[in-house]
């Protein structure tokens, strides 16, 4: 899911998950659609560029609600990403 030329990015937040295997990190947008996606960033601090993961579509009324209040938005995002086990920051 390309973002180039896609619906503005409201919301980003950044998160990562640990593993005896590998340490990750991943980006989380919310786009000005409604979709919300994750995508994995790094693997043991080396980079990687993979495709958007659809993680929800928010109902139109609860966007035209979070696109006015980014701190809101911000904190759905926070609270997907807490719900797949990443630790914010």
């Amino acid at each position: 899911m390309a973002l180039i030329g896609g619906p503005k990015v409201i919301a980003r937040v950044n998160s990562s998950s640990a593993s005896a295997l590998a340490v990750m990190s991943f980006e989380w947008i919310m786009r000005a659609d409604g979709q919300v996606c994750y995508r994995l960033t790094k693997v043991d601090g080396r980079s990687e560029r993979n495709p958007w993961t659809l993680v929800t579509q928010l109902q139109p009324g609860e966007l035209q609600t979070l696109g006015r209040d980014k701190s809101r938005a911000k904190a759905l995002l926070d609270d997907l990403a807490q719900r797949q086990g990443h630790k914010l920051g």
